[in-house]
């Protein structure tokens, strides 16, 4: 169990920094945007990679073969270039900047998210699965609390510290997950050899 709850820390941060731009964005958007109804829409732009692009990086990392797993690439790639973009959100210096880092904060993420959901059924016995995912979603649930119960008073303090806040764990989850978890060693489901 205990490389479960290693694992739950993608989870811990996904959940971490979606509450935090889900909270603060909308902020950013209405000193550009009068309607509330575009401010929702914009705010969906998650959903549109959801639909398209993350089933297909998810498909092509059961593909994936590297010495480092079939997962790990993708959060080696995306969870960086996520921490970037979420940073650069609030320092952004028109609508249209704040557009960009939005929808490459997004993307990014879509990079990481479900090589990081497939690690734990990759990684854990059948067996164990229901209750590894209940550690997983604990742990997400854990950051989300965190998220609104810290976020608010690093934003009365600058509007750019929950962001900051939420790009250095999402490095140190990267750091934990590579540093102790392996999917050529751990893995329980075969993974052919690149």
């Amino acid at each position: 169990m205990k490389r479960t709850w290693l694992l739950g820390f993608g989870f811990f941060s996904i959940s971490i920094t979606w509450a935090l731009y889900n909270a603060f964005v909308p902020f950013f958007l209405d000193s550009f945007v009068s309607s509330a109804a575009l401010i929702g829409f914009m705010m969906t732009i998650d959903n549109y990679f959801a639909l398209f692009l993350q089933p297909w990086i998810g498909n092509r990392s059961d593909k994936t073969s590297t010495r480092f797993g079939r997962r790990m690439p993708y959060l080696l790639i995306g969870m960086p270039l996520a921490a970037a973009f979420v940073v650069l959100i609030p320092f952004h210096t028109s609508f249209f900047t704040l557009v960009l880092f939005m929808v490459l904060m997004n993307l990014s993420m879509s990079i990481y998210r479900s090589p990081t959901i497939a690690l734990m059924p990759d990684l854990t016995p059948e067996n164990k699965r229901t209750k590894a995912n209940g550690i997983i979603n604990f742990m997400g649930g854990i950051g989300g609390i965190l998220a609104f119960g810290a976020g608010s008073a690093l934003y009365d303090r600058h509007r750019s510290l929950p962001f900051l806040a939420a790009a250095a764990i999402t490095l140190l989850s990267l750091f934990i997950l590579f540093r102790f978890i392996r999917e050529k060693r751990d893995s329980v489901v075969p993974i052919a050899e690149g």
